[in-house]
């Protein structure tokens, strides 16, 4: 298959790159340089495509309604709010095709991944949270060097907003409140 036979395909169906991309698993940067031309498209997408086209219609729409209907994981911006024993915090969480990265007003930085469970609707995440020299976390902790701890979280992303417990390896409890904010952009610059 051809980037401008890949294009047509899409349109026909009525998809965008970024449903494409969240049903065939990949970003939309990838579905992009696809489309223009500047990467080959892989052999499973090529093949998902063709399959999607010649489905009877109603088998088809069954397809696309996981799209529609928001049974898959709703990628975007997420802004978090947290407060533990020695104060409270607030930042920003990019969900990403199962990563998840970001950073809070400390320049603390978030490194981990997630996976969402089409059954239950949540999403599992499991993060690395890396502390800067010399920052106290909101537990009261500092270190003069970076230093860093696992969390684990799920919630429903379907939600635009809600309360999570935060697992910490140091064992302790979290409380948070998420936001999302918006949706991921469906072309890179």
């Amino acid at each position: 298959m051809v980037a401008s036979e890949l294009r047509l395909i899409l349109q026909d169906l009525g998809l965008t790159q970024a449903d494409f991309a969240r049903l065939v698993g990949v970003t939309t940067r990838a579905v992009t340089l696809w489309i223009g031309g500047e990467r080959a498209i892989p052999g499973p997408a090529d093949a998902y495509v063709r399959v999607l086209q010649m489905l009877p219609p109603n088998l088809r729409q069954i397809e696309l309604n996981r799209l529609k209907e928001g049974s898959a994981m709703r990628d975007g911006i997420y802004k978090i709010t947290f407060q533990g024993s020695s104060g409270g915090g607030a930042g920003m969480l990019i969900f990403e095709n199962g990563r998840v990265y970001g950073t809070d007003t400390e320049a603390v930085r978030y490194d981990g991944q997630y996976v969402f469970d089409e059954g239950s609707g949540l999403v599992s995440v499991r993060v690395k949270v890396a502390f800067p020299p010399h920052v106290t976390s909101v537990f009261g902790v500092s270190n003069p060097y970076e230093w860093a701890i696992d969390v684990t979280a799920e919630f429903d992303p379907k939600q635009n907003s809600g309360a999570v417990a935060v697992t910490t390896s140091i064992g302790r409890v979290l409380n948070a409140q998420y936001v999302f904010l918006r949706y991921l952009p469906d072309v890179a610059a």
